[in-house]
């Protein structure tokens, strides 16, 4: 790795870490960041939200040896409970980066020359606002392919518009501009994931997806996303797309935000146990009807493809 003396003051890369209760993770995240082979500089913000466990002095145990490099926010009480953006209150505020790569603590580099590649490629496109690549999947100490390891073998050009419905990237494999959007977008989301990231950057550049594997994402219990079972999952989902649409008008989203309704209302048919359970709570069962009604969208999506009249009988009929 070559680390300039202008370290402190002028790093290249920004690395935005979260951490809560990873000690069994964290020092193979953090080696997998100083194997990194680099002509230039960068910053590890890493932000620790009050863990419990030997989180906080692993990070401080290598502030120690990486002064210049890592620095952290431990906190005393824990800001995730609070509804806090971590990433937007505590660690984009503190960026010096010309570009921002993403690594939560439970997560590693396999590749030394990751942020190079991804340094070196979005220095020579400028029109490209993002960077990412594959990925292997840690389950129970199994290493597996990524969902999209087998179909994007060569490297792929991507907007919003375009991007697959399959999602080919992870807050591991991510680069992007750090003036590609202004932040203050991500605050108005309840929730909060890479998608919006994603999404704004995209709004005024182009995407990049390299084939290369050159991170592991790790699934475990304590993982806050990977812990959900699939119909969570959809559910959230759903959410997030509804949300970002609501603010997001545009036939990209409009298209997304369909698709995630259709996946999580097909989970909800042939899942007896949640529609069980949404019957024996109104309060569910109005959640789920209001949520119901929200299919007109997918309707009129569906709407080049659906004779009208059908359209309006099934919206009559179900009262959309």
């Amino acid at each position: 790795m070559s680390i300039s003396e202008n370290q402190e003051n002028n790093p290249l890369v920004s690395i935005c870490t979260l951490v809560y209760n990873q000690e069994k993770f964290l020092k193979q995240y953090l080696e997998g960041i100083f194997l990194q082979k680099t002509t230039f500089s960068f910053e590890i913000l890493i932000h620790d939200d009050a863990s419990t466990d030997n989180s906080g002095n692993i990070i401080r145990e290598y502030q120690a040896l990486y002064p210049d490099i890592i620095k952290p926010i431990i906190q005393t009480e824990n800001q995730y409970s609070k509804g806090v953006d971590i990433n937007l209150t505590y660690n984009f505020p503190r960026v010096k980066g010309k570009y921002i790569a993403i690594c939560e603590g439970d997560d590693y580099w396999t590749d030394p020359l990751k942020l190079q590649k991804q340094v070196d490629f979005l220095e020579a496109h400028p029109e490209y606002n993002l960077c990412c690549h594959d990925w292997q999947v840690l389950y129970d100490e199994q290493i597996l392919p990524s969902p999209v390891h087998n179909i994007y073998t060569k490297p792929l050009s991507f907007t919003f518009a375009t991007l697959p419905w399959v999602w080919i990237t992870k807050t591991a494999t991510l680069m992007f501009r750090g003036n590609a959007f202004d932040f203050n977008l991500l605050s108005r989301y309840r929730y909060g994931r890479d998608v919006h990231i994603v999404y704004h950057a995209l709004t005024s550049g182009k995407g990049y997806f390299m084939p290369e594997v050159m991170a592991a994402y790790r699934v475990h219990s304590g993982g806050i996303w990977s812990k959900h079972d699939a119909n969570k999952k959809n559910r959230v989902t759903y959410e997030l797309y509804k949300e970002l649409y609501s603010f997001e008008k545009n036939k990209a989203v409009r298209k997304r935000y369909m698709n995630a309704t259709l996946a999580y209302f097909n989970g909800l048919l042939f899942n007896k146990k949640e529609w069980k359970r949404i019957a024996r709570n109104s309060r569910l069962y109005a959640e789920a009807w209001k949520n119901i009604s929200d299919f007109k969208d997918v309707l009129f999506c569906l709407g080049g493809l659906i004779p009208t009249n059908w359209v309006k009988w099934v919206m009559k009929t179900f009262r959309v």
